[in-house]
């Protein structure tokens, strides 16, 4: 642990600190910042503060000239960071500074304002999906699964992430900032109220981007109609009751859906980065939400079993 000297308005500083090289400096700066933002107590991401902080000229001063400076200098120095840490923190500029965090946190859900992206090629159509209305998803704003009262079409996010598959994690910056989605625009990680701006904006649906289509049209609906997530709830709340007993209505149900997607896909010629979007993620895919995962028998038979992990 760092032996610790006076203090400046509570910060304590570094006896060390005159050791100290510019990658030492950048790790206890984070460290610093993260127990800023803690004591504060808002909800304003420490790598937003950190962004914000290195617009500042004396911030940019200080870690160019930090291995030229004396021990009494770098004392100094260390002060000066933490006014501008502070600073950052409780003052946050209205104003997106690229930390990158909403793109972390969860792809958008797209308006129909953001249909021309689409037309215009700005989006591909292979990097959306449609979450169907009755879906349970985690949403980045609150704690836990919600239930989807209306379909919403969504970016893709990376495998196993829940990062935009537009965000470049190394650079922490948008690939299509310039044709970002409404969402994206009209987020603002410094303000809490940015998650209602667009109450009442209408969200971007199937029928909007195939319309003309009435073939596929029908045939989503009657897919949202015979493989509804009523069904599927209903049928796991059978399965809690029975104490397993049910299961085979699960595993019927499971297949009945994956064969009607299957089916029509290879019929229509329905490409495969295209599926998720016309009828949604598939039942088995949702599986790990419910605890549960889909395993292939030797024999050709299936069973659910419990899968150990998080939901997506």
């Amino acid at each position: 642990m760092i032996q610790t000297l006076n203090t400046l308005e509570g910060k304590p500083m570094p006896v060390a600190l005159a050791a100290w090289n510019t990658q030492d400096l950048m790790k206890q700066l984070e460290d610093l910042l993260r127990s800023i933002v803690e004591e504060e107590k808002n909800d304003i991401p420490v790598k937003r503060v950190q962004r914000q902080l290195e617009r500042e000229l004396l911030y940019q001063e200080i870690q160019l000239q930090w291995p030229k400076m004396a021990p009494n200098e770098r004392l100094a120095a260390w002060k000066k960071l933490i006014q501008l840490s502070e600073q950052a923190a409780k003052t946050p500029l209205p104003t997106c500074v690229g930390c990158g965090e909403c793109c972390r946190k969860g792809s958008p859900t797209l308006h129909s304002e953001d249909l021309e992206l689409l037309r215009e090629g700005k989006i591909p159509w292979a990097d959306i999906y449609t979450l169907r209305a009755g879906e349970p998803v985690r949403s980045p704003f609150q704690e836990g699964l919600t239930i989807l009262t209306e379909e919403r079409i969504k970016l893709r996010e990376k495998p196993g992430s829940t990062e935009c598959c537009f965000f470049d994690g190394e650079t922490d910056q948008c690939t299509i900032y310039l044709h970002r989605p409404l969402q994206c625009r009209a987020q603002a990680c410094w303000d809490p109220r940015s998650t209602t701006r667009l109450t009442d904006m209408p969200h971007l649906t199937r029928a909007e981007l195939f319309q003309g289509v009435d073939l596929l049209l029908d045939l989503m609906e009657e897919h949202d109609q015979r493989c509804s997530f009523e069904r599927l709830h209903k049928a796991f709340e059978k399965l809690h009751q029975t104490g397993g007993d049910s299961v085979e209505e699960v595993l019927r149900l499971l297949s009945y859906e994956d064969h009607f997607r299957t089916f029509l896909c290879d019929r229509l010629n329905i490409p495969d980065e295209n599926r998720r979007l016309v009828f949604g993620r598939s039942f088995s895919e949702l599986l790990p939400i419910f605890g549960l995962k889909l395993v292939t028998e030797s024999d050709g038979s299936t069973c659910l079993v419990p899968d150990g992990r998080d939901g997506e």
